[in-house]
Parts: C-alpha cells; structure tokens; sequence
C-alpha cells in the first residue's frame, strides 16, 4: 500500500490530471486546452520554456518492460507542457557502429559530438560505463566537469537527490567532479535463482542470511547431481557481460564488521590479506565443476536470461535491474526468478550496488536549456515513485512518501526483497567499485574488465587464487 503526502501544488496537479482523464472524450480538444491552462496555472515557471523545435534524446532501457514505458510517458509529458516542441527519441541499443557493444558505440559517438561540435543528442543515454568509456576514450577521467552540464548548478536539482547521492563526494567524484544529471536508477547486486532449477538439484535455497559455508555446499551439491546424473548443469549462469564481481566485492566486504575501511579506496595488509582470502573461497568453487556455463564469452545476455529463466543454471549473479531485463526479454518465463541475498563470509556489512545518472546534457548542445528541463523530469518525486512501483528497484530521487512504497509483508518476492535489503542495510554505506580500488587503492593497475575475466579464471580452475594474488602485489611494487 503507498501512503502519500503531497503538498498544495501536487494536489493541484491531480486535481488537473482527474480532470484530463475523466472529461468525455467527444471534447477531446476542449480537455487538451482546458488541461493546458490548469497545469500552467500550478507549474513552476522554470517548467515553462520557450523553446519551440527539435529534442533529440538518445534513451535507454528500450524493451526493459516498464522502464521503457516510463522513458515514454516523461516523452509525452515534456511534448505536452511544450506545445510545439517535438522530441525525437531513439534509443541507445540502437546506434550504429563499429563492434557490437552498443555502450562502446555510444562512448564514440560522444567522443565524436565533443571533438567536432556537430551535437547528435541534446539528451543523451550517459551511466557509469558508459562514461567510463568516454574517459578511455579520451584519456581523461574528469571529461564530465570539462563537457557536461553540471545538474550541481541547476536550481532544484541538490533538493531533488536523496542524502545518499549529495550528502558525500562519491558519486561526484565518479562523474568529473559533477553531477551529470538526476540519479533516477539505483540497482542492487544479488544472486537471482529459479525454484525449478533447484528443486530439480534437490536444494531449498536460503533467501535471506546465506553463509558462505551454504553457498560452497550447494555447489558442492550441483557437483554430486552432475556426477550422479552424468550431465554438466552450471553452479553459475553467465554471460559476456556478467557481474561477477560484485558477488566478489560482498564476499569482500562482508569479512569485515567495521563498514568503513571497506569503502575507503586505500590500500592496507588486512584489506588485502581479506582479498587472497576471497579469491581463495572463488578457488574453492573451482573444485566443484563445472561452476560456469560453457561459452559464456560469447553469450549475449539476452540469451542468458532465457536460458537461466528455463532453469539451465541455479544461480545468475546480477543485479535488481534484471526484474526489468526477463519482463522485457522473457515475460512468460520472467516470474521463474528469484532475487536471493548474496552469501557473507563473516556477517552482511553493506550493500553492493549505487545510484547512477542515466542521462546526460553537454555543454555545448544548442538546446542546452530545454534538454535540461527534459532531464530534470526525471527528478520529480512522482516519478521517482512511478520508478520504485515499475521497476521493484530504488531511486536516488526524493520522494512523496511517507512511508515505504511496499508493505513488509507484500505476496510480491521482488517487493519483499527491496523492502528487506533497504530496512535492513539503510544505515550501511553502499557502494560498488568494479575493480578492486577498495582493497588496493585508487592507483591500482588492475581494471575492471580484467578483474572480472580473472574472476571467472579463477572459478574455471585456470587460474590460481595466490598466483593472480601475486601478480597484482608485483605491479604494485608490493611483491
């Protein structure tokens, strides 16, 4: 049940918007005006622009269920406070382009719009890997404060993110130094498993509260039926573009009790006598193969979701946003799903996941105005409800409620898992790294890209926990 308290004007608002749904039909252009005139009485004047032309919006989370209807209710929204105005949206997956990773794509088309002028997208699809990217790209991690508008500057837009987003410099820092724009997608990393694939194992996995003594036992388990069986059924179901280590960075994280050197991007002995010690747990899992899908290089993930949702794997290490991916890629298999808590190794000691801007303005857009007041759409508190009731993940965005969209004791596994993970970790720092700068430092030479292939070495027996261990400590000048 969603309790709200909404101030006069957000009452005005749906005063308005009843009016717009409930006037007959036949009068469908007297509603249209009437409906115009009330929602200029009660918006901020800052809504009101006077552009008149051409938005070109590069989206996201197209076929991601209810995320890509959301990008196209906040489309006819900004059209129809705009009259005259046209917004031309295409989505990111769709650019064209050298490989086949639609983020590089993006990345160069970017880098292309910054060196030549000649601006594409007024909006444009711009989250972490994606920036990163870019940052490769031109050699430059702080391209953003150079490039992009900063939403810092913007009026409205400090009061609009949650404490957890402005309330530290992380994800400032992340960006150039800037916020890039309203950090509408939070995700949270977990493990995802179906009860088919399980019951078929003959395991009754713990949801909440799992040890990593219980994870290693259910590989061990998933081993004895492939043996029994004669078959090769994965511990773990991945793809090219798999998460692994955020299951990593948990495990990591959960070593310790104290929540804050763990988020603290500097290097010490314990931290890294904990890191030997989780890839040695990763070590372990390699004695029960095989713990990953054969050809998972070269699986899209599209695929992959498909084929865990028909119970080919027991667990799929991802995140919250994949509630949005099997609606959007598999809807008839998609409640199959199951988001479990990842496994600690001590106790839980915070969550993996962030917030992300998912959009971004650059300086030099022609329409620098107008593509700020699209963006900054996404920063309004009913659409930041709408994001938590569509997409059962959390928003960096302030809301109206005044208490938890979902109840505790919600029938919905998906809500239930969101209410417990916020209830229960709220006061914990979350973060997620990607390479492993929380245990070596900022000045690690080890990328993100590379930390996770030798992740999935490791799991494949092809590469030693202590060996890997080493390697990093000896380009680190610390062997």
């Amino acid at each position: 049940m969603i309790r709200r308290k909404r101030s006069g004007v957000q009452q005005k608002s749906a005063m308005a918007e009843e009016l717009l749904y409930y006037l007959p039909g036949a009068y469908f252009m007297t509603r249209q005006i009437v409906c115009r005139f009330l929602l200029c009485l009660i918006l901020p004047i800052s809504v009101a622009s006077a552009f008149g032309g051409e938005l070109n919006w590069l989206g996201h989370w197209k076929g991601e269920d209810k995320r890509e209807v959301l990008v196209h209710e906040i489309k006819k929204n900004y059209e129809f406070l705009h009259p005259g105005t046209t917004i031309k949206l295409t989505f990111d997956v769709d650019v064209e382009g050298e490989g086949s990773y639609y983020k590089m794509k993006v990345a160069r088309r970017i880098v292309e719009m910054i060196e030549t002028g000649k601006i594409e997208w007024d909006l444009f699809s711009c989250d972490v890997a994606i920036y990163n990217h870019v940052a490769d790209l031109l050699g430059d991690p702080q391209w953003g404060r150079k490039y992009l508008v900063d939403f810092g500057e913007v009026p409205g837009f400090l009061a609009s993110q949650k404490d957890v987003v402005v309330g530290s410099p992380f994800y400032r820092d992340k960006k150039g130094g800037i916020y890039p724009g309203p950090y509408i997608e939070g995700i949270l990393f977990n493990l995802w498993y179906t009860r088919q694939a399980a019951a078929a194992i003959g395991i009754q996995v713990k949801e909440r509260g799992m040890s990593v003594e219980e994870f290693l036992s259910y590989a061990a388990r998933v081993a004895d039926y492939n043996k029994r069986h004669g078959t090769r059924f994965p511990f773990l179901y991945l793809n090219s573009f798999n998460r692994i280590e955020a299951l990593f960075e948990y495990l990591f994280k959960s070593s310790f009790i104290d929540p804050q050197p763990v988020i603290e991007e500097t290097y010490d002995e314990k931290k890294a006598a904990a890191f030997l010690a989780t890839l040695e747990i990763f070590e372990k899992l390699a004695s029960y193969q095989p713990v990953v899908n054969e050809g998972w290089r070269s699986l899209d993930w599209r695929e992959c979701e498909k084929d865990f949702l028909a119970g080919n794997g027991l667990f799929l290490p991802g995140g919250t946003y994949m509630y949005s991916h099997f609606r959007g890629n598999a809807a008839a298999s998609a409640d199959n799903g199951i988001p479990v808590e990842m496994p600690h190794v001590v106790q839980p000691n915070g969550q993996v996941g962030l917030f992300t801007n998912t959009f971004a303005v650059l300086k030099a857009s022609p329409n620098r105005q107008a593509a700020i007041e699209l963006s900054m759409m996404w920063a309004e508190p009913r659409v930041a409800e709408k994001w938590v009731e569509y997409t059962k993940n959390p928003t960096g965005i302030r809301g109206n409620l005044v208490e938890h969209a979902f109840d505790s004791d919600s029938s919905d596994v998906y809500e239930r898992f969101l209410v417990d993970m916020e209830r229960q970790y709220i006061v914990l720092p979350m973060r997620n790294f990607r390479a492993p700068t929380y245990a070596f430092g900022k000045d690690t030479p080890v990328g993100a890209e590379e930390f996770r292939n030798s992740l999935v070495l490791i799991l494949e027996g092809k590469l030693g926990a202590r060996e890997y261990y080493r390697s990093i400590l000896t380009r680190m000048g610390r062997q």
